[in-house]
C-alpha cells in the first residue's frame, strides 16, 4: 500500500532531519563554538565506530567487495562528470569537482541507513561510508594539494581506525 510506504519512509527520514532542525535552530540561537565537538567527532568518535563494525566478529569484509567496488564507482564516476562539466563551464576543478565526488554520508547517510533497514545494514553502510572517506582524504586530498604527504594522510585517526580495522576483519576468529 502506497500510504503506508510512505509513513514508513516519513518514519525513517523525520527523526534524522528533526535532530538536523533541533541542531540548526539552536546554533542560530546561541552560536555554540563546535570546534571541539567537532575534533572530537572525526578524532575519536568516528574512528571507534568505524573500528567496532570493522572488528566485529559477524563482519566479514569478502561478503562486502562488490559493493565497495560499487560505491568507488559512483564516486569516482560522479568526479569523472563533475570534471567534464566543469571543462565545459570552464569552473575551477578545485572548486567544483571535490563537493561533487565527497559527500557527507556518515552523519546523516549512516542513521538513516540504520533506521531503514535496521543494525544488520550497519556494516554495509559503513563500507560505503569508508569508500568515499578513503578517496576523500587520500584522492581528495591529492586532488587539492598535489605535494601532500602520505604519512600525513595516514596519519588521520580515521584512516588508522579503517586500517587496524581491516586487520581485525581478516583475522581468523575461529
Amino acid at each position: 500500500d502506497q500510504n503506508m510506504l510512505i509513513i514508513r519512509l516519513i518514519g525513517i527520514i523525520f527523526p534524522v532531519f528533526a535532530i538536523v532542525a533541533v541542531g540548526y535552530l539552536y546554533s542560530r540561537w546561541r552560536q555554540p563554538d563546535m570546534t571541539a565537538a567537532n575534533q572530537i567527532n572525526m578524532m575519536i568518535l568516528l574512528p571507534a565506530l568505524i573500528f567496532h563494525v570493522l572488528s566485529g566478529k559477524d563482519f566479514q569484509l569478502g561478503e562486502y567487495g562488490w559493493l565497495a567496488l560499487g560505491g568507488a564507482g559512483v564516486v569516482l564516476g560522479s568526479g569523472l562528470l563533475a570534471l567534464l562539466v566543469a571543462k565545459v563551464s570552464h569552473l575551477s576543478y578545485k572548486t567544483f569537482v571535490p563537493p561533487m565526488m565527497f559527500t557527507n554520508a556518515g552523519n546523516i547517510g549512516l542513521p538513516l541507513a540504520v533506521f531503514a533497514f535496521g543494525e544488520q545494514a550497519l556494516p554495509a553502510a559503513v563500507v560505503l561510508f569508508l569508500v568515499e572517506t578513503g578517496l576523500h582524504f587520500t584522492l581528495g586530498t591529492y586532488m587539492m594539494d598535489h605535494r601532500a604527504r602520505l604519512v600525513k594522510i595516514l596519519a588521520q585517526p580515521i584512516v588508522i581506525a579503517t586500517l587496524i580495522g581491516i586487520i581485525f576483519s581478516l583475522m581468523d576468529r575461529g
